[in-house]
């Protein structure tokens, strides 16, 4: 995967370099399934979209190698060969400067959400809490892009969190997010928070201070756009009351614009 703005400029820039990646493609038929691996069923879905937004101020969506492939094997009736299944956006020869984000880190393939409950939850904690940050337009995925009341250093090089309530799927939730320098933002979360989670959320391991469920992490943006992930264990990162646990690792939430695993920094 990689991310793109959400702007024609962007979309027909990716779809000159795949051009180059599939020859022997029709062009109608590229766009087809670029618009597949941005999540719309067409081009002219896909294009309309993008014409009722902000050209300045962009949405950014990933770019998904899947329904890329599978939409160009039907509308260009053939079967995908093995060089077309090598696919990766992050990987394509962009010419430069470009717009394509990339969300592919060295330890991407480390990365395992399927086999624990717990990994899970703090990964749809904390993919929900950065979507409503990106959403309210708080900050963006690019590097340094922040934008919420205090984000900027003042004389003693100091920054102010912004706290932020929402919900995820009717649980409510209470998110902040800070500047950790480098272009990475400290993001922190509580979901069935307690009366004072306002005043612990963004505390370091608030834990159940802050609710029946806490989770911490960064996301990365100067590398590319990613939820850092640690292979050794989340450790005081997470914390969940067991009742709570299945219910929120078995929800379906997708980024908006950055990859939900990736290389921790330290």
């Amino acid at each position: 995967m990689a991310a793109i703005p959400l702007t024609e400029e962007a979309i027909h820039y990716v779809k000159r370099t795949l051009r180059f990646r599939f020859p022997k493609d029709k062009s109608a038929h590229v766009s087809e399934a670029l618009a597949a691996a941005l999540g719309c069923q067409t081009n002219i879905a896909l294009l309309d979209s993008v014409r009722r937004v902000d050209p300045n101020d962009p949405d950014f969506a990933l770019l998904d190698e899947q329904p890329f492939l599978r939409r160009l094997a039907q509308v260009a009736k053939r079967p995908l060969t093995s060089a077309d299944r090598s696919l990766i956006f992050d990987n394509l020869r962009y010419p430069q400067p470009s717009p394509v984000i990339t969300t592919r880190s060295p330890a991407w393939k480390r990365v395992n959400y399927s086999k624990s409950q717990r990994r899970r939850a703090w990964r749809n904690a904390m993919v929900a809490a950065i979507n409503e940050g990106i959403r309210r337009r708080y900050f963006t995925i690019r590097p340094g892009d922040n934008r919420w009341p205090g984000a900027q250093r003042d004389q003693y090089e100091r920054t102010r969190a912004q706290l932020f309530e929402f919900e995820l799927n009717g649980i409510p939730a209470i998110g902040s997010v800070r500047d950790a320098g480098y272009d990475e933002l400290s993001i922190h979360v509580a979901m069935w928070p307690t009366p004072d989670a306002a005043r612990w959320v963004e505390c370091i391991n608030a834990g159940w201070l802050a609710g029946d469920l806490y989770a911490s992490g960064w996301l990365e943006r100067r590398d590319g756009a990613w939820l850092q992930v640690s292979t050794s264990g989340l450790g005081q990162a997470f914390r969940c009351r067991r009742r709570r646990l299945k219910e929120l690792a078995e929800i379906e939430i997708v980024p908006l614009g950055f990859a939900d695993r990736g290389s921790f920094k330290l």
